[in-house]
């Protein structure tokens, strides 16, 4: 697949998942005057969605090299069949990574006329708290089992607010690193939080490089 056709899906999964964490935000308003149990899930639902988007989006910079690692597996060796976004983070990370979203921070000009990136420090949604909050969305999406435990759904009213802003944080500014051998370098992307289009700007390295952290 030609690489403005990735960087298309890339940016249309991204701002799925943009709009979708709006969505979410007018369920939880919603909730929060009315009590009901319905908008609440309703906003789990399309912060999971938003995730898996984000899972989605992810593949498009390593297509090729996702496919093939998939199509190794003994069982569902079709990587168009997947779904559960944690599982897909797990395999990209065997392929690249660097794969997850690095946010950053403002761009700084230095003398010399370079632009310069920081990545920011914290408040975004981490790779490993991808996983803990997508498992625990999991169990808001089905009806309850009057058998059943509580499923706490008080504090998914108070958490949910707090991880659409870190997911907020992590998709607005970000870098995605990619190596293949089509393309090695990175998508620097824009993903306003008001839904306008997301936009990539391309930047190709000469020869490998390393991502350090910070």
């Amino acid at each position: 697949m030609a690489h403005d056709a990735l960087k298309a899906i890339y940016i249309g999964m991204i701002g799925q998942a943009i709009m979708r964490l709006n969505a979410a935000g007018r369920f939880l308003g919603a909730h929060a005057s009315s009590g009901h149990i319905a908008e609440l899930e309703a906003a789990a639902l399309q912060v999971r969605k938003a995730l898996e988007c984000i899972a989605y989006s992810a593949i498009a910079p390593d297509k090729d090299a996702y496919a093939a690692f998939r199509a190794a597996a003994v069982a569902s060796p079709d990587f168009t069949r997947d779904y559960h976004a944690e599982k897909i983070l797990k395999a990209l990370a065997a392929i690249n990574l660097d794969f997850y979203p690095k946010p950053l921070v403002a761009r700084n000009r230095s003398n010399d006329g370079q632009f310069h990136f920081d990545g920011k420090e914290g408040g975004f949604l981490t790779q490993k708290r991808f996983g803990v909050v997508y498992d625990r969305l999991g169990k808001h999406l089905h009806a309850d089992n009057p058998w059943s435990g509580d499923k706490n759904t008080r504090a998914l009213a108070s958490d949910l607010p707090g991880v659409i802003e870190e997911a907020f944080e992590l998709l607005e500014f970000h870098v995605r690193f990619i190596r293949t051998p089509k393309f090695n370098g990175a998508w620097i992307v824009g993903a306003p939080r008001s839904g306008t289009t997301p936009v990539i700007i391309a930047g190709e390295a000469n020869g490998p490089f390393v991502v350090t952290a910070g």
